[in-house]
């Protein structure tokens, strides 16, 4: 079965480029029920690895329970509350037959009637707000009694976006302290913020688990992912001209992917030369200009010079220096609020040498065209 290019979706093992070190990790740490932090820029593939991890597992005792839960955005702890009971119940319904999901979901909410004055019905938007916090506990106490006859994994999505909310942070850890019968992976994509969580002593999460960081892969692994994929439109690669494809997508997984796809869906029965990439880049990033032009839309003019000049640069290691003064004709002070401003800016992110990118490959080539 020839195997295709597949991006902006979660991937299955067959799918996923190697990463078979961080695989065995990974289900290392959830098996003796540990604790542990991945981290990555974003498009890395770090839910694609925890979900191909927990099929492993399932597989392996097909008992286990897998919750993900996405944390993205969440404003508030009855946000957070919210978004667990909500991961909760689709999980539930997905891996138990219906009759079991209603009678644990049933339990659960029961519980939580005992506890609370008036009638409480199972909506969400029910939840008293001076409440929440019990009915997080209360969801915690269901997986910690389901935990004792079925393996549990609990991945948490851009577990980042807490940082500022001392309230769930507190009661998260006080949760997963107490659910010691299941693996913990906590993930994120802002290592500044998860840094901060987790080695500010003050904080909650000072010190949780263990880390592990998803680097890009190398072309040894690359160039035969690739190669494989290519032969559906009988497209040859050479190692050099890989490693450029790779450098030009900031060896990202889901870019280095989405343009794979676009050479197979647009060419056939040649070699890829650098020419080939280039042009294939400029061709999406054509198609992509409605969406970029409103990506940048409510930016304010210093900041979309802020981020036209890191597109050019490439990767900036000072936004107040010399070169950024000169593309953007701002002063040291101004670029120093605009960068402190968008520092939490889902535009941009920083590599492992703290430099500042723009994340998606083709917008940067769209702020360097346009």
């Amino acid at each position: 079965m020839i195997k295709t290019f597949k991006y902006d979706v979660i991937l299955d093992e067959a799918d996923l480029c190697n990463r078979e070190a961080e695989k065995k990790r990974l289900i290392s740490v959830i098996k003796r029920n540990g604790r542990i932090v991945l981290y990555s820029i974003r498009r890395m593939g770090k839910t694609s690895l925890t979900s191909v991890c927990s099929k492993i597992l399932k597989k392996q005792n097909p008992d286990t329970f897998y919750l993900y839960v996405d944390l993205n955005e969440v404003t508030s702890f009855g946000d957070v509350t919210k978004r667990f009971w909500a991961y909760f119940e689709s999980a539930l319904k997905e891996q138990f037959p219906l009759q079991r999901a209603k009678s644990l979901m049933g339990n659960l909410i029961g519980r939580v009637k005992v506890h609370l004055p008036g009638k409480i019905e199972l909506s969400l938007d029910e939840i008293p707000e001076s409440h929440h916090d019990m009915y997080l506990m209360e969801l915690f106490k269901e997986l910690g009694e389901l935990s004792k006859t079925n393996p549990i994994i609990m991945t948490v999505d851009e577990f980042q976006a807490i940082a500022h909310d001392r309230e769930s942070q507190a009661i998260l850890r006080q949760a997963f302290q107490k659910l010691n019968l299941a693996g913990i992976v906590l993930m994120g994509s802002n290592q500044r913020l998860l840094y901060h969580m987790l080695n500010d002593k003050s904080a909650p999460f000072f010190g949780f688990g263990e880390d592990l960081e998803l680097t890009p892969i190398s072309i040894e692994h690359y160039l035969p992912y690739l190669e494989d994929r290519f032969s559906k439109s009988n497209l040859l690669i050479s190692k050099e001209v890989a490693i450029f494809m790779l450098d030009q997508m900031n060896n990202i997984p889901n870019y280095i992917n989405e343009l794979g796809a676009w050479l197979v869906d647009t060419m056939s029965n040649t070699e890829l030369t650098y020419h080939h990439i280039e042009t294939a880049i400029y061709a999406a990033v054509h198609t992509k200009r409605g969406r970029y032009t409103s990506a940048l839309y409510g930016y304010r003019p210093n900041e979309k010079k802020f981020f036209k000049a890191i597109a050019k640069k490439g990767f900036v290691e000072s936004p107040t220096g010399k070169d950024m003064q000169e593309l953007t004709d701002l002063s040291p002070s101004e670029l120093l609020r605009v960068s402190r401003d968008m520092d939490d800016c889902p535009l941009i992110s920083r590599d492992s040498q703290n430099r500042l990118f723009i994340i998606d490959p083709f917008l940067q080539k769209f702020l360097m065209l346009f």
